[in-house]
């Protein structure tokens, strides 16, 4: 009996042994300057495996041999992307970004006669009993909604949440406006020109995020979301029962979409056929001027 317990925890830790060299461990530094690079997306192109590095620049991520030569993206607000397969990352898992080109903001004049009104474009309605939860597998993972313009232009001054509970204190996330192809769905393309870091552990209640910085005047449709990159104790599944944003159902266009880590599928969320075609709603919005 206790040769073949012996013997299962010889297997045990041989399996922990082989799991741990399966692991990926690395660096992400400016090439310029050798400086670290924090919340750097990391992940392959289209599937459920992905993470973020630190505020140090160091990441980790698991290495399946299955997705070998699949795609793994790098990528980071203000520099060229990284591609690389995830056998290549294995073999070289330190890298360096070099910045991006920097292209000229576009300046609009519009006409002194235009009058300007206030406005929040989005569902804001703040619930602690209907809500939504971010679908984390690991770091990178995000949430968000469509918001759709009144008039054009639209000058986006705030970003807005309403956190319906938090249970797992200070958590860090990204703030992401995304730009919508030809169907409205997300894109990996970023409207904003700088990193939005939101650290918070508010329990309930609106979170407000100054982006008046960024001089959004806009003239298209655009997804708001929130992207999970640090905090929570790196604990996805922790972070899944403890954090969670109001929401609501109802006729209005507000399409939720997520991504359960960095790099993966955008999925959509829907009620179907539920209540005559009424949809869910993310209490995610902003405060305009249009």
């Amino acid at each position: 009996m206790l040769r073949s317990a012996l013997f299962a925890f010889s297997l045990f830790l041989f399996a922990t042994a082989a799991a741990l060299a399966q692991a990926i461990s690395g660096r992400v530094t400016d090439a310029r300057t050798g400086q670290p690079l924090p919340f750097v997306n990391i992940g392959v192109v289209g599937k459920a495996l992905g993470t973020v590095s630190n505020e140090q620049g160091q990441y980790g991520l698991a290495f399946q041999e299955k997705l070998a030569a699949d795609t793994v993206r790098v990528s980071y607000l203000g520099y060229q992307p990284r591609l690389l397969t995830l056998r290549q990352l294995q073999e070289q898992p330190n890298l360096a970004l070099s910045p991006a080109a920097v292209a000229l903001a576009e300046v609009r004049v519009q006409g002194k006669s235009r009058t300007w009104r206030d406005r929040q474009l989005g569902f804001s309605g703040n619930s602690e009993n209907s809500t939504l939860s971010l679908e984390p597998k690991d770091l990178g993972a995000e949430t968000g909604t469509v918001i759709y313009l009144k008039r054009k232009p639209t000058n986006v001054l705030k970003a807005n949440f309403n956190v319906a509970y938090n249970h797992v204190g200070n958590v860090t996330l990204r703030v992401n406006l995304y730009r919508l192809d030809a169907k409205d769905h997300p894109t990996n393309e970023k409207l904003l020109h700088r990193e939005v870091i939101l650290r918070t552990a508010a329990a309930h209640g609106p979170i407000s995020v100054d982006l008046t910085p960024d001089n959004l005047l806009l003239s298209e449709n655009f997804f708001l979301s929130l992207e999970w990159v640090g905090g929570a104790g790196a604990d996805a599944a922790a972070l899944q029962k403890g954090l969670a944003f109001s929401a609501g159902i109802g006729y209005a266009d507000n399409d939720i979409y997520y991504r359960v880590t960095s790099q993966a599928s955008w999925e959509r969320i829907s009620a179907g056929a539920v209540l005559a075609g009424m949809q869910p709603k993310l209490s995610f919005y902003v405060s305009a001027q249009d």
